[in-house]
């Protein structure tokens, strides 16, 4: 498994994604072992993972809310009252890429 990988598994665990979910925003296939590549698709999923949690890193000073945001409802329109890991724990790749820009532009806010 790759660095980047393993990476992403410990911060989607530290958001407290069930494994669906996890499956979900990786497009892994569940029930199989872990891909010895990723796809070009699955690489940008794990771009994104990995830029939300830098961003929330910038916005955040306290680890709770680090890892905490993603599990809070959340009222600003991009996510409707939606936690954000509801969103993008649909699997749905424009879900995270909007997920990662909103939350990357709170860094500049």
């Amino acid at each position: 498994m790759s660095s980047g990988l393993s990476t992403v598994l410990n911060i989607l665990t530290k958001w407290h994604c069930t494994p669906q979910q996890a499956i979900n925003i990786l497009h892994l296939q569940a029930n199989e072992p872990f891909p010895e590549y990723l796809s070009e698709e699955q690489l940008q999923r794990v771009s994104y993972v990995l830029n939300i949690h830098t961003s929330l890193t910038t916005v955040f000073k306290d680890s709770d809310n680090v890892y905490g945001f993603m599990t809070q409802p959340n009222n600003d329109p991009c996510f409707a009252g939606h936690t954000p890991l509801e969103l993008i724990g649909s699997g749905d790749l424009t879900a995270l890429e909007q997920t990662c820009w909103h939350i990357d532009s709170m860094r500049v806010a």
